[in-house]
């Protein structure tokens, strides 16, 4: 990953993107088999999203076409989302009613709120069964990455702009913000006056 010198030291480059995403007309179908979707190089390593059918157990699995998702840092799964839908409409309904996942092998639960013309009302919500709440939240003009442990709130991470500055985050917290971005969930934080 390309940086800049900052005193002798390597800063890596804080914008989160995918160096590779599958063509669009594969990324918005649900996916047949399991396969490399993105990678997104991180100052940990390559993140690569996998997708693949996932358990449907109900009517409703079927016709929203479940996946799991799973974003992997080297051989370890940092991610995994166990009822996730086909990206852009699929995902962000999932999204919506919540979502189950594993971070860094302890059980999540997700929902985003993302109706409110208010922006502090919108948000994506990730509550992890170690007692952390990591959410995404809009503000008027950047968006905030917040770590809730025990009631008590931290500022982790504040956009600018497109960017994000990442040197706060521990893995699994940065393969969040690398399955927001890349999965095009963070459209989940903007004003629904962008729909019209």
């Amino acid at each position: 990953m390309i940086g800049v010198v900052d005193g002798g030291l390597v800063v890596p480059e804080s914008r989160i993107q995918p160096c590779w995403r599958a063509p669009l007309a594969k990324w918005i179908q649900p996916a047949p088999e399991r396969a490399l979707y993105a990678v997104v190089p991180t100052a940990y390593g390559e993140y690569t999203l996998l997708r693949e059918p996932g358990e449907r157990p109900s009517p409703t699995a079927k016709a929203e076409a479940w996946e799991r998702w799973q974003l992997v840092l080297g051989e370890d799964v940092v991610l995994e989302i166990d009822d996730a839908a086909p990206p852009w409409h699929g995902l962000r309904s999932r999204m919506r009613l919540g979502v189950h996942g594993r971070l860094d092998g302890v059980p999540f639960t997700a929902r985003a709120a993302s109706r409110s013309f208010v922006p502090r009302r919108r948000g994506i919500h990730f509550y992890v069964s170690d007692g952390r709440a990591l959410s995404f939240t809009a503000h008027r003009f950047h968006r905030h990455f917040i770590r809730n442990i025990c009631g008590e709130e931290r500022l982790i991470l504040r956009s600018d702009g497109s960017r994000w500055e990442t040197d706060q985050l521990d893995r699994g917290e940065l393969a969040l913000l690398c399955f927001v971005l890349v999965s095009g969930a963070d459209a989940l934080l903007t004003s629904p006056l962008w729909n019209l």
